[in-house]
């Protein structure tokens, strides 16, 4: 049984070029600071810190690398300014970050954050992103890479190519916010289908979907997955449809 959810979806859409370098790079990720954390800790105080790591192909979070827990001053708008190395980064991985609190029995997660590999690649990123789980909290980071001369950039058209040639584009499905609760016996499990909407109605339909969300806030779902189509013509839409699977 599927079911249609329509609410807000955030997604990344890029075209990308048909091979990509094999060589790892190093990235320098810079976490200056935190707005809106909330209070977790009520016995032994407020102590945030970051976790981030490399979000591999497969989903797997890997080469992970953490702040220094904040355990003085303003804890709820934390101030961290530490400059992390991930090593092995290949292009088209994300970066995940995953605020914690720490205490005296372990860490509480807060919320995470995802930055897909193409808002960072090639040129770094520098911003606010927002914080699953925190409607009004965000995380300030900066990224560059380390070595960046063994990477590809994105494909540039051929001189006097055809606009109708297909394309290979990736698609990031971070999150969704304010979906509706609608299967009371199973329990929420959204996932997102993207679609192109052919130019050519008897084109063979190109789609990818994403993993339901089975546990957690699944009225604010976080994907955080990137897909590949590999046929796109210019011209051509992509429809992003919600479902919740019971």
């Amino acid at each position: 049984v599927l079911q249609l959810l329509r609410e807000s979806c955030i997604a990344s859409v890029r075209q990308t070029s048909k091979t990509m370098a094999a060589q790892s790079n190093n990235l320098k990720v810079r976490i200056i600071g935190a707005e809106g954390l909330k209070h977790m800790n009520h016995f032994t105080g407020d102590h945030p810190y970051v976790s981030c790591g490399i979000k591999r192909a497969s989903g797997v979070v890997e080469t992970k690398a953490e702040t220094k827990p904040v355990t003085e001053g303003d804890v709820l708008n934390p101030v961290w300014d530490e400059t992390l190395e991930l090593e092995s980064w290949q292009p088209g991985e994300a970066l995940e970050f995953v605020l914690y609190d720490k205490g005296l029995l372990g860490a509480k997660t807060e919320g995470k954050a995802l930055l897909p590999s193409e808002f960072f690649h090639p040129n770094g990123f520098e911003g606010m992103l927002a914080i699953i789980g925190l409607p009004d909290a965000k995380l300030n980071v900066e990224v560059q890479l380390v070595g960046s001369e063994g990477l590809t950039t994105d494909a540039a058209p051929e001189a006097g190519g055809s606009g109708g040639v297909p394309q290979r584009v990736a698609v990031s499905i971070l999150q969704a916010h304010g979906l509706k609760h609608l299967n009371n016996f199973t329990g929420d499990q959204p996932y997102v289908v993207c679609e192109v909407k052919n130019i050519d109605p008897a084109a063979e339909t190109t789609r990818v979907e994403t993993q339901p969300v089975a546990e957690g806030d699944t009225l604010n779902p976080f994907w955080g997955e990137t897909h590949t189509l590999e046929r796109f013509s210019e011209g051509e839409s992509l429809e992003f449809t919600v479902y919740d699977k019971g």
